[in-house]
């Protein structure tokens, strides 16, 4: 039992589960869990006054971790919740003392796998985002999950001496959508339909729980519209498009894209993603709050009573912590609309 509300924990070492064999040496376990563009980690605190978890019980680097959370009672619903944290590998081992405490921190991202670290060189030829993730995660042993309508196409795309996962971050983020790795796959998201999601709950400015929080609006780096222009360099024919928001921010600035497009249609869908990338982070929003919310990146939340800040909001990382209390932070970007 990590704290007063009860929250028990399930633990798989290398597929084998170690629940009642760690658990009472457990001094406090945190998470984070991203949406797009950084791995998800754990980082778990033992206690090791018998010298057990340094020695014949010693983690080791490489090893599986698998880690869930079951919760007796949560925040907005009675009975019992599970929080499943995911599959990470051991990528750091530390201890300190006295008394003897060991470190245990793992990523989402598989040490076993070459996604990051290894710059490759790779060509593909009239292909589309799907196939190319599918190349990636083959050679990683990995699975691929795309769920995604639109599977953007390429004439060709070039990997030049680049990691894998920057990669396929680069073309993911250009196409407006969220790349994660969880479980030993590579989950490619679309955005626009997260977005577009119901509201798991509503956190009201008066909630007691919560510890502190800060909010941003920012205009700088912000643009109005965007423009996409592409002459053919054969036909010598032009494809323009520009598209503005029904609800524009207060600002002049047009962005200017001149990118490669075979039809109108193409113009427009690059016009209205290149804003959107642009000005996704325009409202950001921070907050704390006393003990633990099970929510996902990639869920989104209502906040109420916070005035201009009012609003949905994506959730775009969750960060939770376990001792002797609990905590949830949360980062969130308000959900655009019109585009």
């Amino acid at each position: 039992m990590m704290n007063g509300r009860r929250i028990d924990l399930d633990v798989l070492y290398n597929n084998q589960n170690i629940t009642t064999e760690i658990e009472d040496f457990i001094d406090s376990l945190s998470f984070t869990d991203n949406l797009s563009g950084q791995a998800d980690d754990i980082s778990i605190n033992i206690g090791d006054r018998e010298r057990r978890w340094s020695n014949q019980w010693r983690p080791y680097k490489g090893a599986s971790l698998q880690v869930s959370l079951k919760i007796s009672e949560h925040w907005w619903e009675t009975g019992a919740t599970n929080r499943k944290l995911g599959y990470f590998e051991i990528d750091d081992l530390g201890m300190n003392g006295p008394p003897t405490k060991i470190s245990v921190k793992g990523t989402s991202i598989p040490e076993s796998s070459s996604l990051k670290g290894e710059k490759k060189s790779k060509a593909w030829e009239k292909t589309n985002l799907k196939k190319i993730a599918e190349d990636v995660a083959k050679k990683n042993k990995l699975t691929l999950h795309f769920s995604v309508q639109e599977n953007p196409e390429y004439e060709r795309v070039d990997q030049e001496s680049q990691t894998d996962i920057a990669f396929l971050y680069k073309l993911c983020t250009d196409a407006g959508l969220a790349l994660k790795i969880v479980n030993k796959s590579i989950t490619i998201l679309d955005e626009i339909k997260l977005e577009a999601g119901e509201a798991v709950t509503t956190i009201f400015h008066t909630d007691d729980r919560i510890k502190d929080y800060s909010a941003k609006d920012v205009l700088g780096n912000i643009y109005k519209s965007c423009k996409v222009s592409y002459t053919d360099p054969k036909s010598k024919k032009t494809l323009s498009y520009t598209f503005t928001p029904k609800n524009p921010p207060p600002t002049a600035r047009i962005l200017t894209v001149n990118e490669q497009v075979t039809s109108q249609k193409a113009a427009i869908d690059l016009a209205k993603k290149s804003l959107r990338n642009v000005n996704k982070e325009a409202t950001t929003f921070s907050m704390k709050l006393a003990g633990f919310l099970a929510v996902y990146a990639g869920q989104c939340v209502n906040l109420k009573d916070f005035g201009a800040f009012d609003g949905k909001y994506l959730i775009t990382s969750v960060g939770g912590s376990l001792g002797s209390g609990s905590e949830t932070s949360l980062e969130l970007r308000k959900c655009l609309e019109g585009y």
